[in-house]
């Protein structure tokens, strides 16, 4: 078993309440009580509509229990003053919070599931095979597209926070940034995985404490000047 998806179990395993306490009754929390309000028929377990512990998305996040499938439709950051690159598509981590971010906002729009079929929860023990799920409702309430208080980033990735860089390139080229304690893994709040910036670096799904859902505080500016220093 590969070790990100070791770690991940015995944290689980270790301390299921801690990660439960932050997520049940958070936006992340899509069972019975979810942001949203009761949907009758969904369900109460609150780690499977992103983890499943058999048959698991091994592509994305660790036990990732849900599908994602076009990457090149993603668009990703570029700029003529960032110091470094953005990978050709959202590394693995990234792909993880996608698979229910990258929906495009509005009518029709498809973001990069781009089926029913694809934005399935993958062990969903009441699915009819693929083709639609009762815990539609858990983004969809009363049908259609999702409403208008979800962070639906879509798939065009250019206008937002570059992902998927390699933090010690910028580094290198540019005074403007804070060496990490670790230049791997970053700091003990803001994260790097394997050196690189990811969505996870300064959001924790599981942690709802600092809207949304990040990992330090953003008043004053403190989130945003762990890494920058101008």
């Amino acid at each position: 078993m590969p070790k990100a998806r070791h770690f991940f179990l015995l944290c689980l395993i270790a301390s299921p309440g801690n990660l439960l306490a932050g997520i049940v009754g958070s936006k992340h929390d899509l069972g019975i009580t979810n942001y949203y309000g009761p949907m009758g028929g969904s369900s109460t377990e609150v780690c499977v509509f992103c983890h499943t512990p058999h048959g698991a998305n091994i592509e994305e996040g660790p036990l990732w229990n849900r599908k994602i499938t076009n990457t090149t439709l993603f668009q990703m950051y570029t700029s003529p003053t960032m110091d470094t690159t953005c990978a050709a598509t959202p590394n693995s981590l990234s792909l993880a919070c996608l698979s229910c971010h990258d929906t495009a906002f509005g009518g029709g729009g498809s973001g990069a599931v781009d089926s029913i079929d694809t934005h399935n929860i993958i062990n969903d023990s009441n699915s009819d095979g693929g083709e639609s799920t009762p815990n539609c409702n858990a983004c969809h309430p009363g049908g259609g597209v999702f409403p208008g208080e979800w962070w639906q980033i879509g798939p065009d990735l250019s206008n937002d926070h570059p992902i998927s860089i390699i933090y010690a390139d910028a580094l290198a080229d540019d005074p403007g940034f804070n060496p990490p304690p670790d230049p791997e893994k970053g700091w003990s709040d803001i994260k790097l995985f394997n050196g690189r910036v990811e969505c996870p670096s300064c959001h924790n799904p599981h942690d709802p404490t600092n809207v949304p859902f990040l990992r330090a505080p953003i008043a004053g500016s403190a989130l945003c000047l762990t890494c920058h220093n101008k």
